[in-house]
């Protein structure tokens, strides 16, 4: 069988053209190739990068949270400590319990609480003196406790 150089659609690349040479032909419509995005790939990628930036923004959001709260109990934990240093210094005394707030004006947020307190041993004391605060609609508090020899 002889090629006599007609082709018929669909028979692109098949067996020899007239040179005897294997021809292969492509359409026109696949030859015309954009090296570009589909919509559908450029869509897919904008929800992809909307779903990790708003994660990202909630994570920074939550961390600035944990930053002012670990400011909040380093603040509550010094001022526990001179409230039961000032305690100890002035004697520990009877069992009592006692509260107050802080003079300065940037620890207006804090209260504390004192209480004295007999043990079991003879002739020693628990104090326990707690600061507290408001953090959103929770209070929170830190607390020493010592004892104490009269």
């Amino acid at each position: 069988m002889r090629d006599t150089g007609t082709r018929r659609h669909g028979d692109a690349g098949k067996g020899p053209n007239r040179d005897g040479k294997v021809s292969v032909f492509v359409s026109r419509l696949t030859s015309h190739f954009s090296p570009g995005f589909t919509l559908l790939e450029v869509m897919l990628a904008v929800v992809i990068m909307a779903m990790v930036l708003v994660s990202l923004m909630g994570l920074q959001s939550r961390s600035v949270q944990d930053v002012m709260l670990a400011e909040h109990i380093t603040t509550g934990t010094l001022l526990a400590k001179r409230v039961m240093t000032e305690s100890l210094l002035a004697g520990v005394g009877l069992p009592q319990e006692t509260d107050g707030e802080f003079p300065e004006e940037e620890f207006k947020a804090y209260t504390w609480k004192k209480a004295v307190s007999p043990t079991p041993v003879a002739k020693v004391m628990e104090v326990r003196v707690a600061v507290l605060w408001k953090e959103g609609d929770r209070e929170e508090q830190v607390e020493l406790v010592s004892y104490e020899s009269i």
